[in-house]
């Protein structure tokens, strides 16, 4: 799914793109929609797989994961995209209650871990901070 740029959020002329990786149809359309409302390009993914698989991760700038994805989970999908040496900002949403983030605090460390539905006013905050730590890029003059 694809969607606008966020004037607000990107630092030059290209569009913000964000990727979700989540394995319910019904979470990647509505965070998909919501997204582009704001303006962003969004690539949705239904397994970790198929995003590894994509030529286009390495262009985006921020990950939606999903923790409890169908076989690989969003953790190791994390890892593996450390292992390949990419360092995508990430935010794991999860469906699971907040009870069950302490039991992932290691593994969530310092990142976002929001509980579904997601709140789009917590989702967009989330959003900027982690593209607030992404270096600017800007174009030379033509």
């Amino acid at each position: 799914m694809r969607a606008r740029s966020c004037p607000a959020v990107r630092r030059d002329t290209e569009m913000t793109k964000i990727a979700i990786v989540d394995d319910d149809l019904s979470i990647r359309r509505s965070v998909s929609r919501l997204l582009r409302s704001h303006s962003f390009e969004c690539i949705a993914y239904d397994s970790a797989e198929n995003a590894l698989a994509d030529s286009e991760l390495r262009q985006i700038e921020c990950l939606l994961i999903d923790i409890e994805l169908i076989d690989m989970n969003g953790f190791a999908l994390r890892d593996r995209l450390r292992d390949l040496g990419t360092s995508i900002p990430y935010i794991f949403v999860t469906a699971h209650s907040e009870n069950d983030f302490s039991e992932w605090n290691n593994d969530i460390g310092d990142s976002y871990c929001l509980a579904k539905p997601v709140d789009e006013t917590l989702l967009l905050s989330a959003i900027e901070t982690q593209l607030a730590k992404l270096p600017v890029v800007t174009h030379p003059a033509q």
